[in-house]
Protein backbone atom coordinates (compact mmCIF):
# COMPACT_ATOMS: atom_id res chain seq x y z
CA UNK A 1 0.00 0.00 0.00
CA UNK A 2 1.32 3.20 -0.85
CA UNK A 3 1.62 6.41 1.12
CA UNK A 4 -0.86 8.12 -0.93
CA UNK A 5 -3.38 4.96 -0.43
CA UNK A 6 -2.97 5.33 3.16
CA UNK A 7 -2.85 9.16 3.75
CA UNK A 8 -6.68 8.93 2.12
CA UNK A 9 -7.78 6.50 3.90
CA UNK A 10 -5.61 7.87 7.43
CA UNK A 11 -8.74 8.88 8.87
CA UNK A 12 -9.94 5.37 9.47
CA UNK A 13 -6.32 3.77 10.46
CA UNK A 14 -8.11 4.00 13.83
CA UNK A 15 -9.98 0.43 13.23
CA UNK A 16 -7.22 -1.63 12.23
CA UNK A 17 -5.46 -0.10 14.96
CA UNK A 18 -8.50 -1.16 17.30
CA UNK A 19 -8.32 -4.50 16.28
CA UNK A 20 -4.93 -5.42 17.29
CA UNK A 21 -5.04 -3.34 20.68
CA UNK A 22 -7.82 -5.74 21.25
CA UNK A 23 -6.10 -8.36 20.62
CA UNK A 24 -3.33 -7.16 22.70
CA UNK A 25 -5.28 -6.17 25.78
CA UNK A 26 -7.99 -9.74 25.47
CA UNK A 27 -6.44 -12.88 23.60
CA UNK A 28 -9.78 -14.65 23.28
CA UNK A 29 -10.60 -12.02 20.23
CA UNK A 30 -7.78 -13.60 18.45
CA UNK A 31 -9.93 -16.55 16.81
CA UNK A 32 -12.79 -13.78 15.85
CA UNK A 33 -10.18 -11.53 14.15
CA UNK A 34 -8.08 -14.80 12.48
CA UNK A 35 -11.84 -15.92 10.83
CA UNK A 36 -12.59 -12.59 9.69
CA UNK A 37 -9.40 -10.64 8.52
CA UNK A 38 -6.06 -11.94 6.39
CA UNK A 39 -2.50 -9.94 6.72
CA UNK A 40 -3.93 -7.85 3.11
CA UNK A 41 -6.85 -6.29 4.76
CA UNK A 42 -4.47 -4.17 7.09
CA UNK A 43 -2.90 -1.03 5.50
CA UNK A 44 -0.06 -0.18 7.80
CA UNK A 45 3.35 -2.09 8.15
CA UNK A 46 3.49 -2.22 11.77
CA UNK A 47 -0.30 -3.75 12.06
CA UNK A 48 0.65 -6.57 9.34
CA UNK A 49 3.64 -7.53 11.28
CA UNK A 50 1.62 -7.62 14.60
CA UNK A 51 -1.29 -9.59 12.51
CA UNK A 52 1.28 -12.14 11.42
CA UNK A 53 3.05 -13.06 14.22
CA UNK A 54 -0.51 -13.28 16.55
CA UNK A 55 -1.80 -16.05 13.43
CA UNK A 56 1.70 -17.94 14.15
CA UNK A 57 0.77 -18.28 17.63
CA UNK A 58 -2.91 -19.01 17.35
CA UNK A 59 -2.32 -21.59 14.21
CA UNK A 60 0.94 -23.39 16.44
CA UNK A 61 -1.66 -23.23 19.52
CA UNK A 62 0.63 -21.52 21.35
CA UNK A 63 0.02 -19.15 24.33
CA UNK A 64 -1.34 -15.71 23.37
CA UNK A 65 0.61 -12.93 25.36
CA UNK A 66 1.37 -9.45 24.25
CA UNK A 67 5.00 -9.68 25.25
CA UNK A 68 5.30 -12.78 23.24
CA UNK A 69 3.48 -11.42 19.72
CA UNK A 70 5.79 -8.27 19.82
CA UNK A 71 9.03 -10.16 20.85
CA UNK A 72 7.80 -12.90 17.63
CA UNK A 73 6.99 -9.94 15.39
CA UNK A 74 10.35 -8.18 15.58
CA UNK A 75 13.16 -9.12 18.09
CA UNK A 76 14.37 -5.93 19.93
CA UNK A 77 12.41 -3.52 18.28
CA UNK A 78 12.02 -0.87 20.72
CA UNK A 79 9.69 1.22 18.24
CA UNK A 80 7.23 -1.95 17.70
CA UNK A 81 7.10 -2.51 21.42
CA UNK A 82 5.92 0.98 22.09
CA UNK A 83 3.59 1.14 19.58
CA UNK A 84 2.23 -1.94 21.11
CA UNK A 85 2.02 -0.25 24.21
CA UNK A 86 0.45 2.83 22.39
CA UNK A 87 -2.22 0.64 20.61
CA UNK A 88 -3.00 -1.15 24.25
CA UNK A 89 -3.50 2.44 25.75
CA UNK A 90 -5.72 3.55 22.84
CA UNK A 91 -8.12 1.00 23.07
CA UNK A 92 -10.07 0.47 26.36
CA UNK A 93 -12.12 -2.44 25.57
CA UNK A 94 -12.06 -5.53 23.05
CA UNK A 95 -16.10 -5.24 23.04
CA UNK A 96 -16.52 -3.86 19.91
CA UNK A 97 -13.48 -6.29 18.49
CA UNK A 98 -16.80 -7.15 15.52
CA UNK A 99 -17.41 -3.42 14.29
CA UNK A 100 -13.68 -2.89 14.07
CA UNK A 101 -13.67 -5.64 11.93
CA UNK A 102 -15.87 -4.73 9.78
CA UNK A 103 -14.68 -1.28 9.06
CA UNK A 104 -11.10 -2.96 8.28
CA UNK A 105 -13.37 -4.92 5.54
CA UNK A 106 -14.71 -2.41 4.33
CA UNK A 107 -11.36 0.17 4.48
CA UNK A 108 -9.87 -2.46 2.19
CA UNK A 109 -12.34 -2.74 -0.45
CA UNK A 110 -12.34 0.52 -1.16
CA UNK A 111 -8.76 0.91 -1.18
CA UNK A 112 -8.43 -1.97 -3.20
CA UNK A 113 -10.74 -0.91 -5.72
CA UNK A 114 -9.66 2.73 -6.28
CA UNK A 115 -6.28 1.21 -7.05
CA UNK A 116 -7.90 -1.35 -9.39
CA UNK A 117 -9.02 1.87 -10.56
CA UNK A 118 -6.29 3.35 -11.56
CA UNK A 119 -4.60 0.39 -13.01
CA UNK A 120 -7.61 0.58 -15.72
CA UNK A 121 -7.01 3.92 -16.64
CA UNK A 122 -3.41 2.94 -17.45
CA UNK A 123 -3.81 -0.18 -19.16
CA UNK A 124 -2.75 -0.24 -22.58
CA UNK A 125 -4.84 -3.33 -24.06
CA UNK A 126 -8.09 -4.52 -23.74
CA UNK A 127 -7.77 -7.58 -22.16
CA UNK A 128 -5.99 -6.14 -19.52
CA UNK A 129 -8.96 -3.84 -18.75
CA UNK A 130 -10.93 -6.48 -18.55
CA UNK A 131 -9.06 -8.64 -16.41
CA UNK A 132 -9.11 -5.86 -14.05
CA UNK A 133 -12.99 -4.91 -14.49
CA UNK A 134 -13.57 -8.25 -13.49
CA UNK A 135 -10.89 -8.19 -10.66
CA UNK A 136 -13.51 -5.15 -9.28
CA UNK A 137 -16.03 -6.77 -9.84
CA UNK A 138 -14.99 -9.91 -7.67
CA UNK A 139 -13.72 -7.52 -5.04
CA UNK A 140 -17.13 -5.88 -4.57
CA UNK A 141 -19.12 -8.97 -5.29
CA UNK A 142 -17.80 -10.22 -1.38
CA UNK A 143 -19.20 -7.02 0.29
CA UNK A 144 -21.18 -8.19 3.54
CA UNK A 145 -20.40 -11.60 2.35
CA UNK A 146 -21.94 -14.25 4.83
CA UNK A 147 -20.09 -17.73 4.55
CA UNK A 148 -20.57 -19.52 7.70
CA UNK A 149 -23.28 -20.74 10.16
CA UNK A 150 -23.72 -22.89 13.14
CA UNK A 151 -26.50 -24.81 13.77
CA UNK A 152 -28.75 -22.60 15.30
CA UNK A 153 -28.20 -19.78 12.34
CA UNK A 154 -28.45 -22.39 10.01
CA UNK A 155 -31.91 -23.81 11.29
CA UNK A 156 -33.21 -20.22 11.07
CA UNK A 157 -32.43 -20.01 7.23
CA UNK A 158 -33.61 -23.25 6.63
CA UNK A 159 -36.77 -22.52 7.75
CA UNK A 160 -36.74 -19.47 5.55
CA UNK A 161 -36.04 -21.52 2.67
CA UNK A 162 -39.16 -23.80 3.25
CA UNK A 163 -41.09 -20.70 2.79
CA UNK A 164 -40.08 -19.82 -0.34
CA UNK A 165 -41.20 -21.06 -3.52
CA UNK A 166 -38.57 -22.58 -5.63
CA UNK A 167 -37.32 -21.01 -8.63
CA UNK A 168 -35.91 -23.91 -11.17
CA UNK A 169 -35.31 -23.39 -14.54
CA UNK A 170 -37.68 -24.49 -17.31
CA UNK A 171 -36.16 -26.51 -20.40
CA UNK A 172 -38.36 -26.73 -22.93
CA UNK A 173 -39.41 -30.68 -21.97
CA UNK A 174 -42.32 -31.33 -19.85
CA UNK A 175 -40.32 -34.31 -18.69
CA UNK A 176 -37.25 -32.86 -18.02
CA UNK A 177 -38.18 -29.97 -16.26
CA UNK A 178 -40.18 -32.50 -13.97
CA UNK A 179 -37.00 -34.31 -12.95
CA UNK A 180 -33.86 -31.50 -13.49
CA UNK A 181 -34.23 -28.76 -10.96
CA UNK A 182 -31.70 -26.23 -11.64
CA UNK A 183 -31.03 -23.08 -9.06
CA UNK A 184 -28.97 -20.09 -9.33
CA UNK A 185 -25.09 -21.06 -9.52
CA UNK A 186 -25.38 -24.04 -10.83
CA UNK A 187 -23.05 -25.24 -14.24
CA UNK A 188 -24.68 -27.56 -16.53
CA UNK A 189 -23.14 -29.20 -19.33
CA UNK A 190 -24.66 -29.74 -22.50
CA UNK A 191 -22.65 -32.63 -24.50
CA UNK A 192 -22.42 -34.06 -28.31
CA UNK A 193 -20.76 -35.02 -31.07
CA UNK A 194 -20.35 -32.41 -34.49
CA UNK A 195 -24.24 -32.49 -36.18
CA UNK A 196 -25.61 -34.73 -33.46
CA UNK A 197 -27.97 -31.06 -32.36
CA UNK A 198 -26.49 -29.65 -29.73
CA UNK A 199 -26.46 -25.98 -30.72
CA UNK A 200 -30.40 -26.53 -31.85
CA UNK A 201 -31.20 -28.05 -28.79
CA UNK A 202 -29.50 -25.41 -26.37
CA UNK A 203 -31.54 -23.48 -28.92
CA UNK A 204 -34.72 -24.81 -27.56
CA UNK A 205 -34.13 -24.76 -24.02
CA UNK A 206 -32.50 -21.10 -24.05
CA UNK A 207 -35.98 -19.99 -26.28
CA UNK A 208 -38.29 -21.59 -23.44
CA UNK A 209 -35.94 -19.50 -20.40
CA UNK A 210 -36.26 -16.98 -21.92
CA UNK A 211 -39.96 -16.30 -21.61
CA UNK A 212 -39.49 -15.76 -17.68
CA UNK A 213 -35.31 -15.26 -17.40
CA UNK A 214 -32.92 -12.55 -19.12
CA UNK A 215 -30.55 -15.23 -20.61
CA UNK A 216 -27.78 -14.31 -22.76
CA UNK A 217 -26.14 -16.92 -25.65
CA UNK A 218 -22.53 -16.60 -26.27
CA UNK A 219 -21.83 -18.09 -29.82
CA UNK A 220 -18.19 -19.21 -30.43
CA UNK A 221 -18.85 -21.35 -33.35
CA UNK A 222 -21.68 -19.73 -35.82
CA UNK A 223 -22.37 -15.97 -36.27
CA UNK A 224 -25.24 -14.60 -34.37
CA UNK A 225 -27.34 -13.85 -37.80
CA UNK A 226 -27.18 -17.58 -38.65
CA UNK A 227 -27.69 -18.76 -34.91
CA UNK A 228 -30.97 -16.38 -35.56
CA UNK A 229 -31.59 -17.89 -38.66
CA UNK A 230 -31.80 -21.10 -36.45
CA UNK A 231 -34.04 -20.15 -34.25
CA UNK A 232 -35.86 -18.86 -36.39
CA UNK A 233 -36.83 -21.56 -38.88
CA UNK A 234 -37.66 -23.65 -35.35
CA UNK A 235 -40.37 -21.37 -34.86
CA UNK A 236 -41.58 -20.53 -37.48
CA UNK A 237 -41.29 -23.68 -39.43
CA UNK A 238 -40.04 -22.80 -42.44
CA UNK A 239 -36.95 -24.59 -43.31
CA UNK A 240 -33.57 -23.55 -42.71
CA UNK A 241 -32.14 -24.06 -46.36
CA UNK A 242 -35.29 -21.84 -47.48
CA UNK A 243 -33.80 -18.97 -45.07
CA UNK A 244 -29.55 -19.39 -45.73
CA UNK A 245 -30.76 -19.39 -49.50
CA UNK A 246 -33.24 -16.84 -49.67
CA UNK A 247 -35.39 -19.39 -51.19
CA UNK A 248 -38.75 -18.13 -49.61
CA UNK A 249 -42.40 -18.36 -50.69
CA UNK A 250 -44.85 -16.19 -50.04
CA UNK A 251 -45.92 -19.15 -47.43
CA UNK A 252 -42.69 -18.98 -45.85
CA UNK A 253 -42.74 -14.56 -45.32
CA UNK A 254 -45.89 -15.50 -43.73
CA UNK A 255 -45.11 -17.79 -41.40
CA UNK A 256 -41.94 -15.67 -40.77
CA UNK A 257 -43.52 -12.40 -39.88
CA UNK A 258 -46.50 -14.57 -38.33
CA UNK A 259 -43.94 -15.24 -35.33
CA UNK A 260 -42.02 -11.88 -35.26
CA UNK A 261 -44.48 -10.75 -32.18
CA UNK A 262 -43.89 -13.72 -30.57
CA UNK A 263 -39.89 -13.45 -30.55
CA UNK A 264 -39.35 -10.20 -30.04
CA UNK A 265 -41.23 -10.57 -26.03
CA UNK A 266 -38.27 -13.00 -25.11
CA UNK A 267 -35.39 -11.89 -22.89
CA UNK A 268 -32.52 -13.39 -25.32
CA UNK A 269 -29.67 -11.69 -26.20
CA UNK A 270 -27.28 -13.65 -28.76
CA UNK A 271 -23.26 -12.40 -28.69
CA UNK A 272 -20.61 -13.38 -30.92
CA UNK A 273 -18.32 -14.22 -28.94
CA UNK A 274 -15.24 -15.98 -30.88
CA UNK A 275 -11.78 -15.13 -28.92
CA UNK A 276 -13.35 -14.16 -25.97
CA UNK A 277 -11.73 -15.75 -22.29
CA UNK A 278 -13.91 -16.48 -20.19
CA UNK A 279 -13.16 -13.12 -18.50
CA UNK A 280 -14.94 -11.30 -21.07
CA UNK A 281 -18.24 -13.74 -20.94
CA UNK A 282 -18.45 -12.42 -16.98
CA UNK A 283 -17.89 -9.22 -17.51
CA UNK A 284 -20.07 -8.89 -20.48
CA UNK A 285 -22.46 -11.29 -18.03
CA UNK A 286 -22.05 -8.82 -15.09
CA UNK A 287 -22.75 -5.72 -17.49
CA UNK A 288 -25.77 -7.48 -18.94
CA UNK A 289 -27.44 -8.65 -15.63
CA UNK A 290 -28.30 -12.31 -17.23
CA UNK A 291 -30.05 -14.99 -15.30
CA UNK A 292 -28.95 -17.93 -17.61
CA UNK A 293 -25.86 -17.75 -20.04
CA UNK A 294 -25.11 -20.38 -22.47
CA UNK A 295 -21.80 -21.23 -23.88
CA UNK A 296 -21.39 -22.58 -27.52
CA UNK A 297 -19.22 -24.19 -26.75
CA UNK A 298 -16.70 -24.71 -23.98
CA UNK A 299 -13.42 -25.81 -25.96
CA UNK A 300 -13.32 -22.89 -27.70
CA UNK A 301 -13.08 -20.20 -24.81
CA UNK A 302 -9.50 -18.62 -25.36
CA UNK A 303 -8.05 -19.66 -22.31
CA UNK A 304 -5.56 -17.53 -20.14
CA UNK A 305 -3.29 -20.26 -20.27
CA UNK A 306 -2.70 -19.96 -23.94
CA UNK A 307 0.83 -21.29 -24.30
CA UNK A 308 1.56 -22.11 -20.89
CA UNK A 309 -0.25 -25.48 -20.32
CA UNK A 310 -1.01 -28.61 -21.78
CA UNK A 311 -4.79 -28.53 -23.89
CA UNK A 312 -5.94 -30.49 -21.11
CA UNK A 313 -4.58 -27.32 -18.61
CA UNK A 314 -6.26 -25.13 -20.81
CA UNK A 315 -9.72 -26.93 -20.88
CA UNK A 316 -9.62 -27.67 -17.23
CA UNK A 317 -8.86 -23.96 -16.47
CA UNK A 318 -11.82 -23.19 -18.79
CA UNK A 319 -14.13 -24.97 -17.06
CA UNK A 320 -13.03 -24.64 -13.09
CA UNK A 321 -13.74 -21.01 -13.97
CA UNK A 322 -17.15 -21.72 -15.47
CA UNK A 323 -18.02 -23.57 -12.45
CA UNK A 324 -16.50 -20.00 -10.06
CA UNK A 325 -18.43 -17.89 -12.14
CA UNK A 326 -21.77 -19.77 -11.85
CA UNK A 327 -20.92 -20.16 -7.67
CA UNK A 328 -19.88 -16.64 -7.25
CA UNK A 329 -22.01 -14.61 -9.34
CA UNK A 330 -25.68 -16.85 -8.79
CA UNK A 331 -25.64 -17.09 -12.43
CA UNK A 332 -26.73 -20.51 -14.52
CA UNK A 333 -23.82 -21.89 -16.79
CA UNK A 334 -24.82 -23.93 -19.69
CA UNK A 335 -22.05 -24.65 -21.52
CA UNK A 336 -21.73 -26.59 -24.65
CA UNK A 337 -18.95 -29.52 -24.96
CA UNK A 338 -17.91 -31.21 -27.63
CA UNK A 339 -17.31 -35.42 -27.34
CA UNK A 340 -14.41 -37.50 -28.45
CA UNK A 341 -15.24 -39.56 -31.61
CA UNK A 342 -15.96 -43.29 -31.65
CA UNK A 343 -13.19 -44.96 -33.10
CA UNK A 344 -15.64 -46.40 -35.43
CA UNK A 345 -18.09 -44.58 -37.58
CA UNK A 346 -21.61 -45.98 -38.00
CA UNK A 347 -23.23 -47.63 -35.04
CA UNK A 348 -22.86 -45.94 -31.48
CA UNK A 349 -23.69 -46.38 -28.23
CA UNK A 350 -24.79 -43.97 -25.51
CA UNK A 351 -21.89 -41.44 -24.63
CA UNK A 352 -20.66 -41.28 -21.28
CA UNK A 353 -19.09 -38.82 -19.21
CA UNK A 354 -15.61 -40.22 -19.75
CA UNK A 355 -16.21 -39.21 -24.11
CA UNK A 356 -15.97 -35.20 -22.98
CA UNK A 357 -13.38 -34.28 -24.86
CA UNK A 358 -9.91 -33.14 -23.74
CA UNK A 359 -10.58 -32.84 -20.07
CA UNK A 360 -11.97 -35.28 -17.05
CA UNK A 361 -12.20 -31.75 -15.16
CA UNK A 362 -15.60 -30.82 -17.14
CA UNK A 363 -17.06 -34.38 -15.51
CA UNK A 364 -15.88 -32.97 -11.92
CA UNK A 365 -16.95 -29.01 -12.28
CA UNK A 366 -20.39 -29.99 -13.74
CA UNK A 367 -23.64 -29.79 -11.38
CA UNK A 368 -25.32 -31.52 -14.33
CA UNK A 369 -24.35 -33.44 -17.66
CA UNK A 370 -27.05 -33.99 -20.17
CA UNK A 371 -25.74 -35.06 -23.80
CA UNK A 372 -28.08 -35.30 -26.83
CA UNK A 373 -26.86 -38.16 -29.83
CA UNK A 374 -27.67 -40.40 -32.46
CA UNK A 375 -27.61 -43.87 -32.57
CA UNK A 376 -25.96 -43.75 -36.36
CA UNK A 377 -23.70 -40.84 -37.97
CA UNK A 378 -23.72 -41.40 -40.94
CA UNK A 379 -27.96 -41.39 -40.78
CA UNK A 380 -29.21 -37.96 -40.58
CA UNK A 381 -33.02 -39.71 -39.74
CA UNK A 382 -31.74 -41.97 -37.63
CA UNK A 383 -33.43 -41.44 -34.08
CA UNK A 384 -32.08 -39.10 -31.15
CA UNK A 385 -31.65 -39.68 -27.49
CA UNK A 386 -30.99 -37.19 -24.51
CA UNK A 387 -29.22 -38.40 -21.90
CA UNK A 388 -29.24 -36.92 -18.20
CA UNK A 389 -25.69 -38.53 -17.37
CA UNK A 390 -25.42 -36.51 -14.08
CA UNK A 391 -27.73 -34.97 -11.55
CA UNK A 392 -26.65 -34.19 -8.33
CA UNK A 393 -29.89 -33.37 -6.78
CA UNK A 394 -31.68 -35.90 -9.00
CA UNK A 395 -32.29 -39.03 -10.52
CA UNK A 396 -30.70 -39.77 -14.04
CA UNK A 397 -32.52 -40.48 -16.99
CA UNK A 398 -32.41 -41.44 -21.11
CA UNK A 399 -34.94 -40.80 -23.04
CA UNK A 400 -36.09 -40.43 -26.89
CA UNK A 401 -36.26 -37.02 -28.61
CA UNK A 402 -37.73 -36.07 -32.16
CA UNK A 403 -35.53 -33.81 -33.96
CA UNK A 404 -37.06 -32.24 -37.62
CA UNK A 405 -33.71 -31.44 -39.32
CA UNK A 406 -34.87 -28.59 -41.63
CA UNK A 407 -36.57 -26.59 -39.25
CA UNK A 408 -33.97 -27.28 -36.51
CA UNK A 409 -36.76 -28.06 -33.75
CA UNK A 410 -37.15 -30.07 -31.36
CA UNK A 411 -40.23 -31.19 -29.72
CA UNK A 412 -41.30 -31.19 -26.52
CA UNK A 413 -42.39 -34.28 -26.03
CA UNK A 414 -39.88 -36.72 -24.60
CA UNK A 415 -40.44 -40.84 -24.84
CA UNK A 416 -38.92 -43.62 -22.98
CA UNK A 417 -40.02 -46.41 -25.10
CA UNK A 418 -37.32 -46.87 -27.60
CA UNK A 419 -34.69 -49.34 -26.46
CA UNK A 420 -30.84 -48.66 -27.09
CA UNK A 421 -27.15 -49.48 -26.50
CA UNK A 422 -25.59 -48.72 -23.04
CA UNK A 423 -22.32 -49.15 -22.00
CA UNK A 424 -20.15 -48.70 -18.59
CA UNK A 425 -18.72 -45.68 -17.49
CA UNK A 426 -14.96 -46.80 -17.01
CA UNK A 427 -13.82 -47.98 -13.55
CA UNK A 428 -11.11 -46.18 -11.64
CA UNK A 429 -9.20 -48.89 -9.39
CA UNK A 430 -7.07 -48.56 -6.91
CA UNK A 431 -3.46 -50.26 -7.21
CA UNK A 432 -3.33 -52.80 -4.33
CA UNK A 433 0.18 -54.43 -3.03
CA UNK A 434 0.74 -57.96 -1.58
CA UNK A 435 3.70 -59.61 -0.08
CA UNK A 436 6.33 -61.68 -2.10
CA UNK A 437 5.84 -65.60 -1.82
CA UNK A 438 8.74 -66.20 1.28
CA UNK A 439 8.77 -63.07 2.68
CA UNK A 440 10.98 -61.61 0.22
CA UNK A 441 11.30 -57.63 0.79
CA UNK A 442 9.81 -55.70 -2.18
CA UNK A 443 11.91 -53.81 -4.91
CA UNK A 444 11.59 -50.63 -3.30
CA UNK A 445 11.88 -51.54 0.01
CA UNK A 446 15.71 -52.59 -0.43
CA UNK A 447 16.38 -49.26 -2.61
CA UNK A 448 15.58 -47.09 0.69
CA UNK A 449 16.51 -49.24 3.18
CA UNK A 450 18.98 -47.34 3.92
CA UNK A 451 17.44 -44.20 4.48
CA UNK A 452 17.22 -42.96 8.16
CA UNK A 453 20.37 -46.02 9.51
CA UNK A 454 22.99 -44.76 11.28
CA UNK A 455 26.29 -44.09 9.12
CA UNK A 456 29.05 -46.68 8.42
CA UNK A 457 31.81 -46.57 11.48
Amino acid sequence: MDSAEVAAYGRNIWAEQSVIGSMLIDPRVVGLVMAGLTEDDFLLEADQRLFRSFKARFVANQPIDSVLVCQAAAPGDKELNAYAIQLMDLTPTAANVAEYIEVVKENTRMTKSHSIGREIAASLTQEESVRLYQQGLDLLSNRGRDDEADMAKAAVEFNDFLERTPDYLPWGFPLLDEGLDVSPGILVVLGGRPSDGKTALALHMAYAQAETKNVGYFTLEDDRNTLFSRLKASISGVPLRNILRRKLNERDYRLLADVNDEIVKRRLTIIDAAGMTVNDIITRTHAKKFDVIYVDYLQMIRSSLRGRGTRQDEVADISRSLADMARNSGVVVVALAQLSRPAQKGKREAPLMADLKESGQIEQDANVILFVWREDETDSKTPRHLTLAKNKLGLLGQWGITFNGPTQKFLPELTTDRPVAKRREPEYKQQTFYELPGGEPLPWEEEYDHIGAAPNT
